[in-house]
């Protein structure tokens, strides 16, 4: 963020004249030839010695494709998402409805259960305002506001998805009325595969689990495992499944308070072997003794990846850490991030 102009004009002070434009700064970045900048990795670090202040970290994306009901539900959602998203072009003032209904793609990239919850809550609103029972809400936001919604506290964050599930483009009755046929139909190919357990990245989650203990045993270290994920919805889901596969698990997030987090800390150090946390968990507690990460679901922006690696990669850990991510490839979505890591 910022005024690229602003920007020039200090580099300016630093080297004068050696920026005429914008536009030279950008082609320095992107050819990595700019003399005032200076990147530093942790492993680049070293201490008074020339010893390595920070371990070693390896990443991995375990990419997979979408089963088959997984796939025509997501067809499904994006077609419901286009079809809400042209609509709302046709009006300037309600193009954030547009922006609020890609929070449910963004959802079902995080798990099939999280989706499945917001498009329960949004079907039940719809009905109440179909009722009579609650008003239409009209919430206006800005452009600023979308893209200050990555910066937003955890908490904050869910607060705003919860209020923008309830927007909706319809018209009259009637229009609600074919909104809540397309969110049944979609709710019944959600449940199906959250109740027949045909979801991909499940499976995935199982054997990444595996792997991860597999190498902790050869590395002789601590067998912790740390899950992340962005939403408490997918947080619950996943906390029974890990449970019902055997392992001693529990949780963290950002509707905890910090007494909360210190307790679930210790009992993730002393008792369990998996945690799963949402972007609070680095909150106020060491995680350290863990070395092992799992990101299931990837946040939209980058800094808050590096801020989840950050908290077992950090200044005290004795380990080298190994992360998983998990990418689906067959998704808009998945493609983008897939670049990304």
């Amino acid at each position: 963020k910022g005024d690229p102009e602003n920007f020039r004009l200090f580099l300016d002070l630093l080297m004068p004249g050696f920026f005429a434009k914008p536009e030279m700064v950008e082609e320095s970045l992107r050819n990595k030839d700019n003399p005032l900048f200076i990147r530093r990795l942790k492993e680049d670090l070293r201490d008074f010695e020339g010893r390595p202040i920070f371990t070693r970290r390896f990443p991995k994306t375990i990419k997979f494709q979408h089963s088959e009901p997984e796939r025509d539900l997501y067809n499904a959602l994006s077609r419901y998402i286009v079809e809400q998203y042209n609509k709302a072009m046709e009006f300037d003032k309600r193009r954030n409805i547009a922006f609020a209904l890609m929070i449910l793609q963004r959802r079902m990239a995080s798990s099939v259960y999280a989706l499945l919850e917001s498009l329960k809550r949004r079907k039940e609103r719809l009905e109440k305002i179909l009722r009579g029972e609650e008003n239409q809400k009209k919430i206006i936001f800005s452009y600023e506001d979308i893209e200050d919604f990555e910066d937003l506290e955890e908490v904050e964050r869910w607060k705003k998805e919860e209020e923008w599930e309830s927007l909706t483009l319809a018209q009259d009755k009637e229009e609600l009325k074919k909104e809540i046929v397309i969110l049944k139909e979609l709710i019944e190919k959600a449940e199906e595969i959250v109740e027949l357990e045909k979801e991909t990245k499940l499976s995935e989650l199982k054997r990444a689990i595996e792997e991860g203990f597999q190498k902790i045993k050869e590395m002789q270290g601590n067998p912790k495992i740390l899950i992340f994920t962005e939403f408490k919805d997918t947080l619950m889901y996943l906390v029974n499944k890990i449970r019902s596969w055997g392992y001693r698990v529990n949780y963290i997030h950002g509707g905890m308070n910090i007494d909360e987090r210190i307790r679930a800390e210790k009992v993730f150090r002393d008792e369990t072997e998996i945690m799963v946390a949402t972007e609070a968990a680095g909150e106020g507690i060491n995680l350290q003794f863990c070395h092992i990460m799992i990101n299931y679901d990837i946040p939209w922006n980058p800094t808050r990846l590096e801020q989840r690696m950050g908290r077992i990669h950090r200044y005290g850990q004795k380990k080298d850490v190994y992360i998983f991510n998990l990418v689906a490839q067959d998704t808009r979505e998945g493609k983008v991030l897939a670049k990304v890591l």
